[in-house]
């Protein structure tokens, strides 16, 4: 058989292999794991859909964000591009591209391994420990008891059950991007630096901790074929085209808000005596191996794959056995832990079989055969249980958005725990919080929303507290999920603290919607500049601020304001204005909104409680124009990811020029 057709068919033999253990999720509408994240990303793409192109402004969470703060954005685009094609719906189109994108993972951990070993059954001996075993289950307990033993498929869990689609997705390209690099080194022509740029790109714009992966595993690949500063600084290079083309996507303002937030929704890292002190250990363990590696003349595959393990597996099991966490969400890189353990263990086992016998090969091969086997069946049979699909028509999540949509549809609400993640699979009703805490602009939200869900200190006052912040925030209705609710999250520590402080909109059983009285449902109101609150906010219970605003917007001797959005990133206001008079908005500040006023520039601003503000300096009637266009970052950004698209565009055009120019005056010498 030839040698590529034989590629091909262990290729196949992965895929249908790990297709075989999603499969349920080809079929599936929704499954039974409503307490995953995976509504968000729905929704995501259920909006790309509905929009596209208009993508600069989000406002459906936190009082709007700019889009690219939502999530990184490729599996998202490639989910809508699908559900479009095929004509499924946003859910059918996550489940079936993510059942796609599972069983691809070890196919191109096949093809890196295969790149790297050269060796078709040491390749396939990876994907496979990839594709039916789960490491982190047997290294740390905490996983373990979470997955549900060693038998059962952590890759697999992190997907259905947490909703891990990008994250999976990205495990997926790293390997190609790894494998485009390598090519690209030794090739070192326009097309391939290119195409090993794009494909870093990509990881990076579909999940933060597969494009962290990413960095370590192109570390890892330079450090195994010598430290040669020629390969690092073209690395370097690739890199830096890499971030170029994906920055309208990742600018700089977004990763300052990604390390920002993530500090918070991650959990805090080590104290920077432990932190220094064990990133060091983990320097000196790395340099250490390598040394030895080389010292050993380790084939450049084996030292690979040890030198990318090694600090992967250092975060991980600080954070897994020691609860260390040297980054925030430390624990998630667990599963590119797992692809480090297959390479590893393939190859450190090719060099031991090299040694034996034929019978001792044999044997060893029918034992690590009938294991694979035996784990496989696990697997599969763990994949039915997870993989059930339900009819979410009768579940909470989707009672509520439809009423919400209904009732509520042009207000904004705060919708606790799983509501909250499915709202906008369903509906475009705007949210106070969000599905991806590190995509907020306004540091209060998170404040905010902590003590109201809490009531913290607050002791009495919880409620009326609450209230307060909902109303300055343009809050009109809250969900409230009490014990029996058939919620997976219950996020209210007093689920009773709005009983006779709100109007009950509806209930069913122990889920109840209240009303967030205001003077005007609009987001929009008409103030005096001295009405705008005098500080920030220190925390959630510093209420003066927040009370001395919310008095103005009831004030009934000021003037109503209407706003209408006509575009997802254009609003018109409307109102009677005197000329000492402001507009604010509940929304969210950023520097990329700009207003005008019949036709002249208005100053934009943000008020203390990081919502925005304009000096219309208009009087009588008057017409705001709202819109956004991301600033001055957005606008660089478009023209360095457009231009260096271009230009290596142009780059592969006048090497080929060279090449056939080189080969024609051959051709003549001859």
């Amino acid at each position: 058989m030839p040698r590529r057709l034989k590629t091909a068919a262990l290729a196949a033999i992965l895929f249908a292999l790990n297709l075989w253990i999603a499969r349920e999720l080809l079929t599936a509408q929704f499954i039974a794991h409503m307490g995953s994240i995976e509504g968000v990303y729905i929704g995501l793409s259920r909006y790309i859909l509905k929009y596209w192109p208009d993508l600069g402004w989000f406002p459906l969470w936190y009082g709007g964000v700019p889009y690219q703060n939502t999530y990184p954005p490729l599996h998202h685009f490639l989910v809508a591009i699908l559900s479009k094609a095929l004509g499924l719906t946003p859910a059918l189109g996550y489940h079936a591209f993510t059942a796609v994108s599972y069983a691809l993972g070890p196919v191109t951990l096949f093809l890196l391994a295969l790149k790297l070993s050269r060796s078709r059954v040491c390749a396939f001996a990876a994907a496979l420990l990839y594709s039916v075993t789960s490491p982190s289950a047997w290294l740390i307990p905490a996983v373990r008891q979470d997955v549900g033993g060693i038998w059962h498929g952590r890759r697999l869990q992190a997907l259905v059950q947490y909703g891990e689609g990008p994250h999976v997705l990205a495990m997926t390209l790293l390997p190609l991007a790894l494998l485009a690099l390598i090519v690209a080194l030794e090739k070192r022509r326009p097309g391939w630096w290119l195409l090993a740029a794009l494909a870093l790109a990509a990881v990076a714009l579909t999940n933060w901790i597969g494009a962290f992966a990413a960095g370590l595993g192109v570390a890892a690949c330079l450090a195994a074929t010598g430290l040669r500063w020629r390969d690092w600084l073209a690395s370097a290079g690739v890199g830096l085209l890499a971030y170029v083309i994906a920055c309208p996507w990742i600018p700089p303002s977004t990763v300052e808000t990604m390390r920002r937030n993530e500090m918070l929704v991650g959990g805090a890292v080590a104290p920077p005596l432990a932190w220094w002190s064990s990133i060091a250990l983990a320097v000196a363990v790395f340099l250490l191996v390598l040394w030895i590696l080389r010292r050993l003349a380790a084939p450049r595959f084996l030292t690979f794959a040890v030198l990318f393990l090694i600090p992967i597996a250092w975060l991980t099991l600080a954070a897994g056995w020691t609860q260390v966490q040297l980054l925030p969400q430390a624990k998630r890189i667990h599963l590119e832990m797992e692809m480090g353990i297959a390479l590893a263990a393939a190859f450190a086992g090719l060099l031991v079989l090299k040694r034996l016998g034929p019978r001792a090969r044999v044997a060893i091969a029918c034992a690590v055969g009938l294991f694979l086997a035996y784990s496989a069946i696990r697997y599969r049979n763990n994949g039915r249980q997870l993989e059930s699909a339900i009819d979410i028509r009768q579940r909470i999540e989707y009672r509520e958005a439809k009423w919400l949509e209904r009732n509520v549809g042009g207000g904004r609400v705060l919708a606790a725990g799983s509501v909250g993640f499915f709202l906008n699979a369903f509906t475009d009703v705007a949210q106070f919080r969000g599905g991806f805490y590190p995509a907020v602009i306004n540091p209060l939200f998170e404040s905010f929303h902590y003590q109201i869900i809490t009531g913290e200190n607050a002791g009495a006052r919880e409620g009326e507290v609450a209230v307060l912040l909902m109303r300055a925030m343009g809050v009109d209705a809250v969900t409230v999920s009490g014990p029996r609710s058939p919620a997976p999250f219950r996020d209210f520590r007093n689920p009773r603290k709005f009983e006779g402080l709100l109007p009950e909109l509806w209930r069913d059983g122990d889920d109840v919607i209240y009303g967030v009285p205001r003077r005007s449902p609009s987001l929009a109101h008409v103030i005096r500049a001295a009405d705008l609150p005098p500080r920030p906010p220190e925390n959630g219970l510093d209420i003066e601020p927040v009370r001395h605003y919310v008095r103005a917007l009831e004030d009934p001797s000021l003037p109503l304001a209407e706003m209408r959005w006509r575009s997802q990133h254009e609003a018109a206001i409307r109102a009677v204005l005197a000329r000492d008079q402001i507009v604010s908005v509940q929304m969210s500040y950023h520097p990329g909104w700009h207003a005008t006023v019949n036709g002249e520039a208005r100053r934009v601003f943000g008020d203390h409680l990081g919502q925005l503000g304009v000096e219309a300096r208009c009087e009588g009637q008057c017409t705001i124009e709202l819109i956004y266009d991301g600033g001055a970052e957005m606008r660089i950004a478009r023209i360095l990811s457009w231009g260096a698209l271009l230009g290596g565009i142009g780059w592969i055009a006048l090497d080929g020029f060279a090449r056939r120019r080189r080969l024609r005056l051959r051709a003549d010498a001859r």
